[in-house]
């Protein structure tokens, strides 16, 4: 008998929205995200696994980086 090992569905939500930051930028993955996700959500455990330790300061220096390279 193969015993399978089914991810929690907390650890998939934060390992898609880091999916999505890192391929559409903040701003269209906080979009996405508002407009699709209806299940309950622990925002700050979120926003620690993505950002960490950022500061704001942090996080805008990203998007510009972002922005710049895509030609937006």
């Amino acid at each position: 008998m193969t015993i399978v090992s089914v991810p929690k569905s907390d650890d998939i939500r934060c390992e898609a929205i880091q999916a999505l930051v890192e391929r559409l930028g903040i701003g269209k993955a906080a979009f996405f995200i508002r407009e699709t996700m209806s299940q309950p959500v622990d925002y700050l455990k979120v926003k620690e696994q993505l950002f960490g330790n950022m500061t704001v300061a942090d996080i805008c220096s990203e998007i510009q980086r972002n922005q710049q390279s895509s030609g937006s």
